[in-house]
């Protein structure tokens, strides 16, 4: 019985990430076919796993993308004015903008490159 609820339940996230990633990148056929066999790919890997911890697990990390796709995933598109526009749904975080101070104090500039091989 509780191997049946795990497996719709599976199934429900199953289905429910490939509509969250059709909404999040619609107009992106790319995206929509990499996200698509991504979903598919780690769906099929877990298939036999029998514990139901580590299947509780693995629902509660589709359960964690759905919230991530939906809301951190913003898509620009370029425009015709070569401009790009961020689509921004109701679900999209959205956080305060903090206004740059003109007068705050600014550590001096590094003089060395980071990475040059020099020391």
């Amino acid at each position: 019985m509780v191997m049946s609820n795990l497996r719709r339940e599976a199934l429900k996230w199953y289905k429910t990430l490939q509509r969250t990633k059709d909404h999040v990148f619609a107009g992106d056929y790319r995206t929509i076919q990499a996200a698509r066999q991504r979903i598919r790919e780690e769906f099929s890997k877990n298939k036999d796993l029998r514990e139901e911890k580590d299947i509780q697990e693995k629902l509660k990390i589709a359960r964690d993308v759905d919230v991530e796709l939906r809301s951190s995933v913003v898509q620009a598109v370029k425009g015709d004015d070569n401009v790009y526009h961020a689509k921004i749904t109701s679900d999209t975080k959205k956080m305060e903008n903090v206004m740059f101070d003109p007068n705050a104090e600014l550590p001096p500039p590094r003089t060395k490159k980071c990475g040059d091989g020099k020391k």
